[in-house]
């Protein structure tokens, strides 16, 4: 396990993704979802001309703050993530309807997850970090776009581009650039990074000094 010496590590997110990705890095954390009202903030974002990158930034924040702020002694983790398609701002489905129409929009075209990480202490934010992978579904069919739906029910509803890639996403996704972490929904080597220069250790290492 890998652990910082003083510190606890809190993953404010409610996303499994997110929880299983630091679990398999072996990360010493614990989970504390955050209440926001996500879509509502995106909308006033984007309706104040705030661009999809900042968005999921801003998104991010508000979720680390809120967690960080009763938790000033730890290292708070917060995380988004908005699909970007032809300029157009992708948030999960809210029904398996809602997620055939956006599997139609995306199907055989390019589109960008612009993927945010901030880290709090103190009850301020210390660092934040961007990444946008891009990913291409192949061409599908509505027949295609049913049967993949019935397959994976409301696993669909999860992310937005409505696929897991991890799972069965693969059987409709035709390629992608970037880190798979990132497009998992977190950018896990930087945050790394970051985190060994604050005193990240193996568990081991702790318990020899």
């Amino acid at each position: 396990m890998y652990s910082l010496k003083h510190r606890a590590i809190i993953l404010a997110s409610s996303s499994k993704s997110r929880q299983t990705l630091l679990r398999n890095a072996k990360i010493d954390f614990l989970v504390k979802r955050p209440f926001v009202d996500e879509e509502s903030i995106r909308e006033s974002a984007i309706a104040e001309k705030t661009t999809l990158q900042e968005c999921a930034i801003l998104l991010a924040e508000i979720k680390g703050y809120q967690i960080a702020l009763s938790n000033t002694e730890a290292f708070v983790i917060a995380s988004d993530q908005i699909l970007e398609s032809k300029g157009i701002g992708f948030s999960k489905p809210k029904s398996l309807e809602k997620a055939k129409e956006q599997l139609r929009e995306l199907q055989g075209n390019m589109h960008v997850l612009h993927t945010s990480v901030v880290v709090f202490s103190d009850g301020k934010r210390i660092w934040h970090h961007l990444s946008s992978p891009t990913v291409t579904l192949r061409p599908l069919t509505d027949i295609e776009i049913d049967d993949y739906l019935e397959e994976i029910g409301n696993e669909a509803l999860k992310t937005p581009g409505c696929y897991q890639i991890e799972n069965q996403g693969c059987h409709i996704i035709s390629s992608f650039n970037g880190s798979f972490y990132d497009i998992l929904g977190i950018p896990l080597l930087p945050l790394l990074d970051f985190l060994r220069l604050h005193g990240l250790v193996s568990t081991k290492e702790t318990l020899v000094s």
